[in-house]
């Protein structure tokens, strides 16, 4: 669909829209100067995080036009000589920016309250389900203390996951097959991240709803693809009064949204159909049923009851939280291997020691010797791999597919060290910049698995507890999916090396590999990780 005549009619609406940004732009700043003379007559002057100097209008977002946000933001405190709190101005939105681990305690553990609700954005509204549905984009109330639990229970507990496990192993062994039909036989690159993508789909759809994606939809992994390119900020997001002129991008937003929607719908209606001559005792036991049968479908009135709009918003962010992480770990952490193959060798003999050691000894229901063939490497079988841990929260750390820990907004006014905050601050955490951190890690900006060591003082783990590493966040709003997302990569990995010889492609080495990073819902690689599989052991069947 040719979109032209909308993009002209968007540049007359942003004309029109610059004239009005100045004006309104100008008495906000006449306002504001007249609050703060205010403030400081009355004596209540507060000492504000320092920044940046800021450009009029617009405030601080040039800035952010010079390169990847968490690599501009992160570097105004480790080249720039900023403090680890700075104060911006977005538009017309306060923002501050935490870099360091003692101010993200402060923000995550002391003011984990008060800062606990999220920002409303226009992608909320018109590419999700709305502000307050499912649970990534909501207010801290009840009835979002209610719908995490919900989730936490009904799917990512560790009985339910215990049960599931064989849908995990299921999806492992496709990947595998279909990376070794699409290399043709170890002759040919293909595109890691992409064949990840497609099996954390399928794996997602049979956790959430029993079937997969090419019975459910066969083209959401590119539906997922196309929100990741409309979820950009809108003019909207930093002027909220000018929010009626975004509409090309919100239009963008919706289309992508009514595809998702008429999948969903899809779903929950033939679910409804079954429910409708199947006996209880016959139905799916998955997280599309208990959502169905938890209160009613059609209106909410109680904390607890389940609307068909909630079963659908969080069917949106348990797939595109799984997708996307998922996807962009495992990639960076190949990556990573590539490029330092003694960390690869080292890896492949642990993988090779422990399996041998679990068929010896018996293993595990998914780790015994068929013949000379093994199967898939299990969640059991890499918890006994430190190294292999260790190799993960490296790759987390210098690339959580979160560098900036999604915004938080003050709900009060409150202090932080000796820096007043208002309420309706935006925060933000920069784990990028942490991480890489010369006086907190060594060698910070080197792929140095070993930093992890339980032996080493930073044996952290990613639980949420130590703020130098918060690959999933922290406090009330810390990812539910943590123990899921790591076991799944760690497993992925594990068959990788078991299964494969990893090569790269002629004219590529390891220190030619691009690591550029293209900063979207995700930190991805911005060229795709390409590589040569080939086998090591015959396939599991």
């Amino acid at each position: 669909e040719s979109l032209m005549g909308e993009d002209v009619q968007q540049r007359r609406l942003a004309l029109a829209g610059g004239l009005i940004v100045a004006g309104l732009a100008i008495l906000l700043r006449i306002a504001l100067a007249l609050k703060r003379r205010v403030k400081a007559s009355s004596g209540k002057a507060q000492l504000l995080p320092g920044g940046p100097p800021a450009w009029p209008i617009v405030g601080h977002l040039p800035l952010l036009m010079k390169g990847l946000p968490h690599q501009v933001l992160g570097n105004l405190y480790l080249k720039e000589g900023y403090g680890p709190i700075v104060g911006l101005r977005l538009g017309s939105q306060r923002v501050i920016v935490v870099s360091s681990p003692a101010f993200a305690k402060e923000l995550l553990l002391t003011h984990d309250k008060l800062f606990a609700n999220r920002v409303r954005l226009a992608l909320t509204d018109h590419l999700c389900y709305g502000f307050n549905k499912g649970v990534a984009f909501t207010t801290y109330n009840a009835r979002w203390v209610w719908m995490r639990r919900f989730v936490t229970q009904e799917l990512l507990s560790a009985n339910r996951l215990q049960k599931l496990a064989h849908v995990r192993y299921d999806e492992m062994r496709k990947l595998m097959r279909s990376l070794h039909q699409a290399s043709q036989g170890g002759t040919r690159a293909v595109d890691v991240g992409e064949a990840v993508g497609y099996m954390t789909a399928d794996t997602t759809a049979r956790l959430v709803h029993s079937t997969t994606l090419g019975e459910a939809a066969t083209d959401l992994p590119e539906i997922v693809r196309r929100c990741v390119e409309v979820s950009r900020p809108t003019l909207g997001d930093f002027f909220p009064f000018l929010g009626f002129l975004d509409v090309l991008p919100k239009r963008r937003m919706r289309l992508v949204h009514d595809r998702l929607d008429k999948i969903f719908d899809s779903i929950i209606k033939e679910r409804r159909r079954l429910m409708a001559r199947e006996p209880p005792k016959e139905l799916p036991n998955d997280f599309l049923q208990a959502m169905l049968s938890t209160g009613n479908s059609n209106t909410v009135e109680e904390e607890d009851d389940m609307t068909d709009r909630d079963a659908k918003a969080l069917m949106m962010d348990i797939y595109g939280a799984s997708m996307h992480s998922t996807k962009a770990t495992t990639e960076w952490a190949l990556a990573e291997l590539l490029r330092n193959p003694e960390c690869l060798q080292r890896l492949r003999q642990e993988v090779d020691d422990v399996t041998r050691r679990t068929v010896e000894e018996g293993g595990s229901d998914h780790a015994t010797a068929r013949g000379l063939r093994m199967d898939v490497v299990t969640v059991e079988v890499v918890q006994k791999m430190p190294f292999l841990e260790c190799v993960v929260k490296e790759a987390l750390r210098l690339h959580s597919a979160a560098p900036l820990l999604p915004s938080r907004i003050s709900s009060a006014d409150c202090k932080m060290d000796k820096y007043f905050v208002a309420k309706g601050t935006q925060a933000i955490v920069n784990m990028w910049a942490i991480a890489r951190d010369p006086a907190i890690w060594e060698k910070p900006e080197c792929f140095w698995p070993d930093r992890f060591e339980a032996s080493s003082k930073m044996s952290f783990d990613a639980g949420g507890q130590h703020y130098e590493f918060l690959p999933f966040g922290s406090g009330r709003r810390m990812c539910p999916g943590m123990r899921l997302g790591l076991s799944t990569v760690q497993v992925i990995l594990a068959n990788f090396v078991k299964f494969f010889d990893w090569e790269l492609p002629h004219g590529v080495s390891p220190s030619t590999i691009d690591m550029s990073e293209q900063f979207g819902v995700a930190c991805n690689k911005k060229f795709p990780m390409m590589a040569i599989p080939k086998l090591r052991h015959s396939l599991p069947p």
